[in-house]
């Protein structure tokens, strides 16, 4: 945070008419109080109806104060705070307040510098053209008289209608009686809700408080814990260890069985397709064999049926020619 960013601050508030004085060294030191009248101040001066919870006697009312206003202001505005630094309240607060005040102070001296123009830039004429304006004017609001009392001379007998039958004054102070008994009644029944509803908060912060308190003492007592070391921690990280390299002996073994199976695949694969080839060569040859052997059977078969036909043949020769050729 820079001096000039402090001094062109405190010259911005002072110039939107802020009640109290601010200084530069009013943020040298965290003051929430100065920071939160800042900050709502601003916030209404930028837009009157943002809705702003005060409760700053506790540290969850600044908190939702802060959170309130930076919401709204987001929402509304598009204008981006860091509630962090508010609640701060330093001089990084003052950072945060600057990008409220800065256009606030940009539309009030754009304001102050048209004003100024017109007044400087007023024709001398004015009376003239102030003149010839309002005569322009004339005919039209002539014509509008006019038609107003035409329009009166047609409904001059319903208004007397409607006069004569206006209840009496009795009838509407009934009326307003029941009004002001109905009002109150709701009244009533509203104060009742409002009661019921704050003996609920009162509820609810008494059990914020007490959710609090535990987390602080469960927060307290998680970080004692943590500060303590277990005497078992010592036998756990050498088991980790022997753990961790257990499973490097078991990774390189999972490797080494998977790098197998598939060698054993691939080798189970090559046999097979051998396994094929040989089938094949071996049908082929089988194929070729028998072939062979019916070809001989066959010529065999043709062999023996030339020497059955011989021998019939010398079956049908005379005796003598078979002794002959005995011999």
């Amino acid at each position: 945070m820079t001096y000039r960013e402090l001094r062109q601050f405190t010259e911005i508030v002072r110039i939107l008419g802020y009640p109290n004085p601010v200084g530069i060294d009013s943020f040298d030191t965290p003051n929430f109080g100065l920071m939160a009248n800042l900050l709502h101040w601003l916030a209404t001066l930028y837009d009157p109806e943002i809705v702003v919870l005060v409760e700053l006697s506790n540290e969850y009312g600044r908190v939702e104060f802060v959170r309130g206003i930076v919401q709204q202001l987001a929402i509304k505005s598009g204008i981006r705070l860091n509630p962090r630094k508010l609640y701060a309240s330093d001089r990084y607060a003052v950072r945060e307040l600057l990008k409220i005040a800065t256009p606030i102070y940009r539309g009030v001296k754009c304001a102050e510098d048209k004003r100024g123009t017109v007044s400087t830039s007023f024709p001398k004429n004015q009376n003239t053209q102030k003149i010839s304006q309002l005569s322009a004017t004339v005919p039209r609001h002539s014509v509008e008289l006019y038609d107003q009392l035409d329009k009166e001379v047609q409904i001059r007998e319903t208004r007397t209608k409607i006069l004569a039958t206006v209840p009496s004054l009795d009838d509407f102070e009934k009326q307003v009686l029941e009004a002001v008994d109905g009002t109150s009644a709701r009244l009533d029944q509203l104060n009742k809700e409002l009661d019921r509803f704050n003996s609920d908060e009162d509820a609810l912060n008494t059990k914020i408080r007490q959710r609090k308190h535990e987390y602080d003492r469960q927060s307290k007592r998680l970080m004692s814990v943590q500060t303590i070391r277990p005497a078992y921690m010592d036998e756990y990280e050498m088991l980790e260890q022997e753990l961790s390299e257990q499973f490097k002996t078991y990774f390189q073994h999972y490797r080494n069985v998977d790098y197998f199976e598939k060698e054993l695949l691939k080798h189970t694969d090559k046999v097979k397709k051998s396994n094929a080839v040989f089938q094949a060569r071996a049908e082929k040859r089988l194929e070729k064999e028998r072939n062979h052997l019916v070809d001989d059977l066959a010529i065999s078969f043709d062999k023996r049926g030339d020497q059955v036909d011989s021998d019939i043949d010398a079956d049908n020769l005379p005796s003598g020619l078979i002794a002959d050729s005995d011999f």
